[in-house]
């Protein structure tokens, strides 16, 4: 009989590993989640690196894994609760005195104890703004990115986004002047919101 925590059984479990106890105990595995530029899928990858690995490192066996734009394409490593690979866009490394990046969340209003309450959901992103630029032409930009048909873009509503206090814009609005302010609480506070019904899907895991 085996005992464990003060407990007997006649099972024992065991794992069969594809490769030696040793060698294994110098990896690190991690799951990466692969978003894509458009609105598709978000991919689970399971990847194992020496833990003596790069940033770098992890994002050449990533390229290995995933279908990019082309061969040269970067990508960006983020770590919020697990890490996240976004494509860094040709117009986010120059953006000048005339551009802004800015984060773009989803979200929904709910009520709950008679109190109206923000939530967020579905992958967050981010979004070039420039000087000048109106509601109406970043909407074009964003239904163009997220692959939105026309019909159910048309219920969105779009908001400036400040400690969670919705600020709704109208279309001739000057998006790039409302993130001009500054909050103490920190940029990341400040976001273009996209009010709409949460019909996100579900993420498809690799196995590897």
């Amino acid at each position: 009989m085996l005992v464990h925590y003060n407990q007997t059984s006649d099972i024992l479990y065991y794992e069969v590993l594809d490769i030696p106890l040793p060698e294994l105990q110098g990896l690190k595995n991690l799951k990466v989640a692969f978003h894509h530029a458009t609105k598709e899928e978000v991919v689970i990858h399971n990847i194992r690196l020496p833990k003596q690995s790069t940033v770098g490192d992890v994002i050449d066996e990533l390229k290995t894994k995933v279908e990019l734009s082309h061969p040269n394409a970067e990508l960006r490593l983020l770590e919020v609760f697990y890490h996240k690979i976004y494509k860094i866009r040709e117009e986010e490394k120059n953006l000048g005195p005339n551009g802004r990046l800015i984060h773009v969340y989803h979200f929904t209003k709910e009520t709950a104890q008679n109190q109206m309450q923000i939530q967020n959901f579905g992958e967050p992103f981010f979004l070039v703004i420039h000087e000048g630029e109106t509601l109406a032409e970043v909407k074009v930009r964003i239904q163009k990115k997220l692959q939105v048909p026309d019909e159910e873009f048309s219920k969105w509503k779009f908001a400036f986004m400040s400690l969670s206090r919705p600020e709704y814009l109208q279309e001739s609005d000057i998006v790039f002047n409302r993130f001009q302010r500054r909050d103490v609480y920190g940029a990341w506070e400040q976001y273009l919101g996209l009010e709409h019904s949460d019909n996100t899907p579900k993420r498809a895991y690799v196995n590897q």
